[in-house]
């Protein structure tokens, strides 16, 4: 990966793009959610607190902190709620509290809130002392004389949380100290707000945690973040304020040391680094080290090179390749630089010559936005051939370049996936994807349309590359319900699918994964289909009846195998057969008992045609007499046409299938095109 940015970094010089350069100890604020947010502390000149409030999500993600040792930090940190409950009475009504269904009882909090609940400890005691002492003292003389509005308001937050008391002073620790420490002001301030009724619901979680019986909390602790209310140009929450702490700290001078300038690994002169290289933040899956080593492990002493000398990256190139990531990664550019590809892994694509217009390039491969979870593939695949073409005529001469880095565990993160291609295949095989997705015969899909109690017909998708590995990953049942998944398809399996010229080589064994967990889907689908019934699955997984018979006639696509040439071989012909016998048995069950039965006919039937498709139809003609029998008679009378319209194709497609000899047993691709002929639509029109 360091290639690869190294690379990055330098395209992005050629175009004029710089990267912001962050201070490796200004890192940003932990990820806020509904359950885990982050408040603003703000602190007056007389030592108290007049405000505790919420900071908004797009505020929190661009703020930073700085932090020179490890869990010490300013202005943000992190604190523990000050009291902990156990009893599940208490919990339940605190939830009540908090959900806003009832009023907080301010005596009953209290009687809680004692001594023996407290939830604060020597250890997050000794944590305020670095927090609001010496790491603030650290800063103040980093801004030395700066006189600019924004400095003057942090050297006030800096003056105001070196004056609380802390737990090991002796008195003569700062001049004029506030008569009461940060917890005291903060818990007055709590209790004064809860008790006014301001705020309170927000501010219980500042007060009170809910933690097991016996057992210290496993809360990682409440995110804070230093302000003052008395600012003039900027808060301190504010991203100019930052910018301007970033900037005292890149612009310090470097300490005089006895390392010597050294070509590094990269052709780049700089001095040598010993030290860890840096982490970058990314959406997600969050830090991520450029490059660890460790020196433990006995590889390493194969070639009697260990830690930074195995592959000398000097203090430069390491700050290019920060830079590179950062900019990859920004938030700004999800959807075209990155994008979400699972839980925890996230893919990147970007192409060698940067186009002026911003190419979606990640979303074509399917990590698009939550709030494009509507787009179509071929609707985006356009809008990047169509940028790709307006930046070079020659698309053979720009490399389009892939990979994806997974979240291993909370320390390791992992390169596993990537792949350089053209710009030019990355414009054919998107063009054959969509031809590929198109090969299968019409499906008509009943679903409820937008207005209540009305449904539509609805037309199958092309999948996204990265949908390929959920949808195949699925189990399903029978009964059109799916509880869990496999981990057998990796989600860059789609990618390699789509742009690898011998793609071909993947097929077989995802048609195999594909039928064995699909199989309950495309039954179920043919069911519905064939009752009439409107297909509804779980919720969360109801578009896969759309992506599942397209992901099927692209496989064929990949074979070489034509939905013009296998709609007239026997596995189709078979599966129309199966779709026939249960239209047969459905009608006359509709006209004869009123009622359907649990199975069709030929849903019945379908597991063993897919194995044996001779002792299927030897079964079939023995099941399907009484009822075709029937057909041939009500056909004569007047409401009779649907049968005589079903009994005509039925003698078609027996016709077509007298004239080929039938296998003992199908392969993969064959079971593929029964299922699609067993879930394809009947023409309009029949021969007599």
């Amino acid at each position: 990966m360091l290639n690869e940015l190294c690379q990055l970094a330098d395209i992005l010089d050629e175009m004029n793009i710089q990267p912001k350069e962050w201070h490796a100890q200004l890192k940003l604020l932990p990820k806020v959610s509904v359950k885990k947010p982050c408040y603003k502390i703000c602190i007056t000149k007389d030592g108290t607190i007049n405000s505790v409030e919420l900071l908004n999500k797009e505020l929190v993600s661009i703020l930073r902190k700085w932090e020179p040792d490890n869990g010490s930090s300013f202005p943000g940190f992190n604190i523990k709620p000050f009291y902990q409950i156990t009893g599940a009475d208490e919990k339940k009504r605190l939830k009540l509290w908090r959900d806003g269904k009832e009023d907080i009882d301010v005596l009953q909090l209290r009687k809680w809130c004692t001594i023996k609940s407290s939830n604060w400890d020597e250890k997050i005691e000794n944590k305020l002392i670095k927090c609001l002492r010496i790491v603030p003292e650290k800063l103040g003389v980093l801004f030395g004389s700066d006189d600019s509005q924004m400095a003057v308001t942090i050297r006030k937050l800096l003056n105001r949380v070196s004056r609380f008391p802390q737990a090991n002073d002796d008195g003569n620790s700062c001049d004029n100290p506030f008569p009461k420490g940060f917890k005291e002001v903060l818990e007055d301030y709590l209790w004064q707000a809860i008790t006014e009724g301001d705020q309170a619901k927000i501010l219980l979680s500042v007060l009170i945690n809910e933690g097991d019986d016996g057992k210290k909390s496993k809360n990682d602790g409440v995110s804070v973040f230093l302000d003052i209310s008395d600012w003039k140009e900027f808060p301190v929450a504010h991203l100019k304020s930052v910018e301007l702490m970033n900037d005292v700290l890149i612009n310090q001078p470097v300490q005089s040391t006895d390392l010597c300038d050294v070509i590094d690994a990269y052709g780049v002169t700089s001095p040598e680094n010993e030290n860890k290289f840096p982490s970058v933040k990314l959406p997600i899956i969050a830090d991520v080290k450029l490059r660890a080593m460790n020196s433990e492990s006995p590889c390493q002493f194969r070639y009697g090179k260990i830690d930074a000398v195995s592959f000398p990256v000097g203090s430069k190139s390491r700050k290019k390749a920060k830079g590179a990531l950062e900019w990859l990664g920004a938030e700004s550019r999800e959807g075209e630089t990155w994008g979400r590809a699972d839980a925890k892994e996230l893919i990147f694509a970007y192409p060698e010559q940067l186009p002026d217009v911003p190419l979606k390039l990640a979303a074509c491969f399917g990590a698009q936005k939550r709030d494009d979870v509507g787009a179509r593939f071929a609707n985006v695949a356009k809008d990047v051939i169509d940028g790709l073409k307006g930046a070079a005529t020659d698309l053979r001469g720009i490399e389009i370049r892939v990979f994806s880095l997974k979240k291993m565990d909370k320390a390791r993160t992992k390169i596993v996936f990537h792949r350089n291609y053209t710009a030019q295949r990355l414009v054919d095989a998107a063009k054959e994807w969509e031809v590929g997705c198109l090969n299968i015969p019409d499906i008509n899909i009943r679903s409820w349309g937008d207005q209540k109690g009305q449904w539509e017909f609805v037309a199958l998708r092309v999948p996204f590359p990265l949908q390929i590995a959920q949808c195949l990953n699925r189990i399903w049942k029978q009964d059109g319900t799916t509880e869990c998944e496999t981990p057998l398809v990796v989600r860059s399996e789609g990618i390699n699918l789509m742009l690898d010229e011998q793609s071909e080589r993947f097929v077989l064994h995802l048609f195999s994964i594909c039928l064995q967990n699909g199989k309950g889907l495309f039954l179920s689908l043919g069911d519905a289909l064939h009752r009439g019934k409107i297909i509804s699955f779980k919720k969360g997984y109801d578009h896969q009846k759309l992506l599942m018979p397209s992901i099927l006639g692209l496989l064929l696509y990949k074979l070489g195998i034509r939905k013009e040439n296998y709609m007239n071989n026997v596995p189709f012909l078979v599966g129309r057969m199966l779709k026939l016998a249960d239209e047969l048995h459905a009608l006359y069950c509709k006209e004869v008992r009123d009622d359907l039965p649990s199975q069709l006919i030929g849903n019945s039937m379908m597991t063993a045609a897919l194995e044996s498709p001779v002792q299927a139809l030897a079964q079939l003609a023995l099941r399907l007499k009484p009822y075709y029998g029937w057909a041939q008679t009500f056909q004569r009378k007047e409401n009779g046409r649907l049968s005589g319209y079903f009994i005509n194709l039925y003698g078609e497609v027996a016709a077509e299938l007298s004239k080929h000899e039938l296998p003992l047993r199908f392969n993969d691709a064959e079971r593929a095109q029964l299922l699609l002929g067993y879930l394809a639509s009947n023409p309009k029109k029949s021969s007599n």
